[in-house]
């Protein structure tokens, strides 16, 4: 009697097991193993004891008392199976769920599924591949081979019938376990139909109109669909093919019940662990999967994965020819990779704490997917990236998925793009990476939008990083690939899963590509894709995984802030002395590259597309050399168009920028003065060194006229670096270095571009710290020793140049300037800046090539001690010039000095500007006696020396230095009449009808206009003698007139650079009077002594 109320009271406890887990530990504490529990529940069913009593597993049980009643050739009870199908409902409790899992699943991601408000075992089911621990996963998965086979659609029916099947003992096993679990129990429920509750009552009704009696198993999806195939594929024939194909299109729509959604999802999950549960597959693609061995390693029984079925049709898609129908079905099942990352096993696994982190909230339709991809890029900080083995799941989903191949299978990426691909890529066909590849060539572009560019981005991170997954590429390279870059012979091969230390293919061909060396062993066509694609990738790092790989760390510490299109490859060069050994050397290589082809430069490419076509196109057309184009920005980056332009100005100046850092940055540079660089300039770090190197060498050919030791293709582009930076002081890091105190304080205001703060500069170079005028000296030394580097010169004159001086070299385009600079139609402009340099070469002999040239052997022999008391790095502030002045006063120079020191003494003549020791002697004169109204810097007309001359003649100078500096001029021009331009120009006739086979200087030619003055049968041009009369009035006035006094020779010995010399003989003369004074004064004394005596 105790023993059956007690068998009672444990069948009250059993049933109230799914509503109160604290009942569950109570019997666990009465009982303390399964197996007593199961022994006296199922006392009457002597079957159970037999079979299953050696068990201890409550799962094992419940397993071994299902089995057995499947297998039972007798029929169970209804008792016994009521009790078996109470035990077998409680696994889907979430109560049941707690208690078992909670202990070997404490650290999984599931745990959260457990909560009472959520259907625990649906979330649970669905974040199975999430499981790390095999204890939990094996646990977890013997749940789920134990619960209802249809408890997705039949959840609300035990859920609100649980009562009336316990009160009426209703519970039934079927006996096939492939049919419908509740088919029996639902008979024995409608025999009592008028007792139940309406609750129950009304999910009777709704198992009816699904037809729930005369399902099959395969079909539950349609049962769970039900109303939702009405609403959405009310025109698809019920339990179709392509009614599941229509209600798997809509399983994201709002208004599909989470019953059908959930159903699909199941349905999906099943045909990816065996491709046989799609029956579209394994019909459409039966021939082909057979044909291309797609099951090899694998026998008939056993499951094969949709991944390899896929991944060898894609494989054999682009070697060979699929049936369109067989395409049509992979298109779909590639779609459902994407569109639900639950899907994916491995994608589940590994990224689980990545999801629960970086994801978490983020609906499916594969934006979890593209979430994760975000996070992949090395521009996220470590703690906001994946883990490598989630990327490494995320690279195997697109490769099954494939979306390189075609877009559409990419649910975010066709979202975000539609509108483009509408209006941009209207006429480009589906299929073969077409629409993906015209997608990548309108990024920048206005067509483009931030949704679209964003997703793209995210899919082309992983597409990069596969060279399979780019088809045009992969079909125009594949044979180069194996035969020049060593990929292995079975590369293609859907089994051969490219090892991370197989080579690199895609920079292995962009090197035969772009190297010139190598130019020519590529296939055409292979060449032509591999162009294609650095070309669209060069658009961010994140495509570029030779660099991203390496640089991730460096872009992470580095460059995490440049997000721009470019700006973390343009991050990685500006900083590219900070960055790590090999990240340097891979955005070393990649920048050399980069300089030689525009295309590979994004920002430039995309910032300045309209400037290039319009001041650009002949180079654009031409394609004779890749970096033409740059050259020609670099050239025109001061015109309206690009100054207007601020993006792509500030592109230009960082292309300059960068490319100071290495001289191999400028493919043309490099390739024209590589040997010399070697040879002459090893220790030069920088690429301003080597280009201050190399100009040396050229203005040392240059000054002493030999041959030049470097050829012409490497002067031409030194010359272009060289004009480069005088343009932007930025360009000049030594003299911007050099001059940092200086600009900012006499030029803080001033744009360092178009040359403006180099000439800032020059103007107040009086000032200037020691630093900065020694760097300034030395680019004076370059612009002068080669005027076509001189930017201020050569942009200020350029209309003159074209109406002039279209035809002198460049290198000598000042002289040329000079000698035009008086013409009526010469540019004002143009003019003030010729003076400027003209006045800087009278400071200085080195800045006068032709000056220095012909009086080399003069300067050495009369001015040596000059040079050598000044320092050789700074301006010598017209000192040699000086001490030449007075040798030809003396006429002691050579003819071929004398000469360029005529040219330099009548230009002066004509410009007292020109003269910098006369305008600050005579300053007082000049402003008072001699000036002139609207007098300007650029004045030429001789009037102010003429004055100056008159006024001597006039003692209407009172300064002593202004009147010894207008009688050396006045001496000067008596050695040669070129000295004195007014007198030459008024005998210009009469020079060339006497005096026309005479040398020039040593007053030759004065001397013959004096006979000709002279001679009664000969007559002078009335202009001529009038000026030739003045003059000569001039030379008696200097011979008759002492205008020196002691301060005036004390002085004039003491500037001059023979001082020491007249010092000596100063001294000895003295000493000489002295002496003899001694003794004349003995010998007079002596004399008187004797007179006396």
């Amino acid at each position: 009697m105790f023993n059956l109320i007690f068998i009672e009271v444990i069948g009250v406890l059993a049933a109230l097991f799914i509503n109160n887990v604290k009942i569950v530990h109570g019997i666990d504490n009465l009982l303390k193993t399964p197996r007593d529990r199961y022994i006296i529940d199922l006392n009457e069913c002597t079957w159970f004891e037999k079979q299953c009593s050696h068990l201890n597993d409550d799962l094992a049980l419940l397993s071994c008392a299902l089995n057995a009643t499947h297998n039972n050739k007798t029929q169970i009870s209804f008792l016994c199976q009521h009790k078996i199908w109470i035990r077998q409902a409680e696994l889907i409790d979430n109560s049941f769920l707690d208690y078992k899992l909670k202990g070997p699943c404490q650290d999984e991601a599931i745990m959260d599924c457990l909560n009472p408000t959520m259907n625990s075992i649906d979330c649970v089911l669905k974040r199975k591949p999430s499981i790390k621990d095999k204890n939990c996963l094996r646990l977890v998965n013997k749940i789920e081979t134990l619960i209802f086979n249809d408890w997705q659609i039949t959840n609300n029916f035990l859920k609100n019938c649980f009562d009336d099947i316990e009160a009426h003992t209703c519970g039934r096993i079927p006996p096939d376990p492939k049919s419908l679990s509740q088919m029996q129990t639902l008979k024995c429920l409608q025999g009592f139909e008028p007792n139940l509750r309406p609750e129950c009552q009304s999910e009777l009704i709704v198992l009816q109109e699904m037809k729930y009696t005369t399902l099959q198993l395969d079909k539950l999806v349609f049962a769970a669909c039900n109303l939702d195939q009405k609403k959405f594929c009310p025109e698809e024939l019920p339990g179709s093919l392509l009614l599941y194909k229509c209600l798997s299109r809509h399983k994201y729509e709002r208004e599909m019940t989470k019953r059908c959604q959930d159903q699909l999802f199941y349905v999906q999950r099943n045909i990816i662990m065996n491709y046989k549960a799609s029956r579209g597959l394994v019909k459409s693609c039966k021939e082909d999967i057979r044909k291309y061995h797609c099951r090899k390693g694998v026998v008939d029984d056993k499951d094969v994965r949709l991944a390899q079925i896929l991944l060898c049709l894609e494989s054999n898609l682009r070697n060979n020819t699929l049936q369109p129908e067989c395409i049509s079905e992979m298109t779909d099942h590639r779609k459902m990779l994407m569109e639900d990352y639950r899907l994916s096993p491995e994608l589940m696994q590994s990224c689980a704490n990545d999801i629960t982190n970086l994801c978490r909230g983020i609906e499916a339709r594969g934006k979890t997917i593209h979430c994760l991809m975000e996070h992949a890029r090395p521009r996220k900080r470590k703690e906001k990236r994946i883990s490598m083995a989630c990327q490494r799941s995320l690279e195997i989903l697109v490769q099954e998925a494939d979306p390189g191949e075609d877009w559409r299978v990419d649910p975010v990426l066709r979202k975000a793009c539609k509108i483009v691909v509408d209006k941009a890529c209207k006429g480009v066909d589906v299929g073969n990476g077409r629409v993906m590849s015209c997608l990548m060539e309108k990024l920048g572009t206005e067509q483009m939008t931030p949704d679209c560019e964003t997703a793209l981005l995210q899919i082309q991170y992983f597409i990069s990083r596969d060279f399979k997954l780019d088809p045009q590429l992969y079909k125009a390279c594949k044979d180069d690939a194996v035969s020049q870059c060593k990929a292995k012979l079975q590369w293609a091969d859907v089994n051969d899963q490219q090892a991370e230390e197989d080579p690199l293919v895609l920079p292995c061909l962009y090197n035969y590509a772009y190297n010139s060396d190598l130019k020519g062993i590529l296939k055409p066509a292979c060449e032509q894709q591999v162009r294609r694609v650095m070309r669209q990738r060069a658009m961010s790092v994140d495509l570029l995984p030779e660099i991203e790989d390496i640089c991730i760390d460096d872009l992470a510490n580095l460059c995490f802030e440049k997000t721009g299109k470019g700006e973390e490859i343009l991050c990685l060069q500006t900083k590219i002395k900070e960055l790590s050994t090999k990240c340097r050397e891979v955005v070393t290589n990649f920048t050399e590259i980069q300089s030689g082809h525009i295309e590979l430069n994004a920002i430039v490419s995309t910032h300045c597309r309209v400037p290039i076509e319009k001041l650009c196109s002949s180079e654009l057309k031409s394609k004779k050399d890749d970096d033409d184009v740059l050259e020609c920005l670099f050239l025109h980056k001061n015109e309206a168009e690009v100054k207007s332009n601020i993006k792509c100005r500030a592109a230009i100046e960082h292309e300059q920028l960068i490319s100071l850092k290495n001289y191999k940055f400028t493919r043309k540079f490099k390739n024209a003065c590589k040997s010399y660089v070697v040879r002459f300039c090893p220790r030069a770090q920088t690429k301003g060194q080597v280009v201050m190197c190399l100009s040396e060498i050229v203005r040392n050919d240059t000054i002493t006229r030999r041959k030049h030791t470097i050829v012409k293709e490497c002067r031409q582009q030194l010359r272009s670096q060289l004009f480069q930076q005088k343009e932007s002081i930025d360009l000049d890091p030594e003299l911007k270095e050099a001059c940092k105190k200086d600009l900012q304080e006499f030029c803080p205001t001033v744009p360092h571009a178009e040359s403006a703060a180099l000439e800032c500069l020059q103007t107040a170079k009086g000032k200037l710290t020691e630093s900065c005028r020694k760097a300034l000296f030395v680019v004076r030394k370059q612009e002068f020793a080669d005027n076509a580097i001189d930017y201020h010169l050569m942009t200020s004159c350029s209309d003159m140049i074209d109406m002039y001086c279209h035809h002198t070299e460049p290198a000598t385009i000042l002289d040329c300037l000079k000698a035009h600079q008086q013409e009526p139609k010469f540019s004002n402009n143009c003019k003030l800046v010729i003076v400027n340099r003209m006045i800087e070469q009278n400071m200085d002999y080195r800045f006068n090539n032709y000056l220095q040239s012909a009086c080399k052997s003069d300067i050495k022999k009369y001015c040596s001690e000059a040079i050598a008391n000044e320092p050789q790095d700074v301006e010598l502030q017209g000192k040699v010039l000086y001490c030449l002045k007075a040798q030809l006063r003396l006429s002691k120079l050579e003819a071929p000095c004398e000469n360029e020191l005529a040219n330099v003494l009548k230009e002066q003549a004509l410009n007292y500007r020109l003269d910098p020791l006369l305008g600050k002697l005579c300053k007082a004169e000049i402003q008072t006696i001699c000036a002139v109204p609207n007098d300007s810097i650029t004045n030429s007309d001789g009037q102010v020396e003429e004055c100056l001359k008159n006024a001597l003649l006039k003692h209407k100078i009172v300064s002593a230095e202004c009147a010894r500096e207008v009688v050396n001029i006045i001496e000067e021009t008596e050695v040669d009449i070129e000295a004195d331009p007014l007198l030459e120009r008024a005998c210009a006739l009469d020079l060339l009808k006497y005096c026309k086979d005479l040398e020039h200087g040593a007053g030759r030619r004065l001397k013959c206009l004096k006979i000709i003055l002279n001679d009664s049968n000969r007559k002078l041009e009335a202009e001529c003698e009038k000026q030739l009369s003045n003059r000569l009035e001039m030379y008696r006035f200097l011979d008759s007139e002492n205008v020196l006094n002691f301060g005036d020779v004390y002085k004039e010995i003491s500037s001059s650079p023979s001082k020491k010399y007249f010092l000596v003989v100063g001294i000895s003369i003295i000493g000489l009077i002295f002496i003899f004074g001694l003794y004349c004064g003995r010998m007079t004394k002596r004399a008187m002594y004797i007179k006396r005596k």
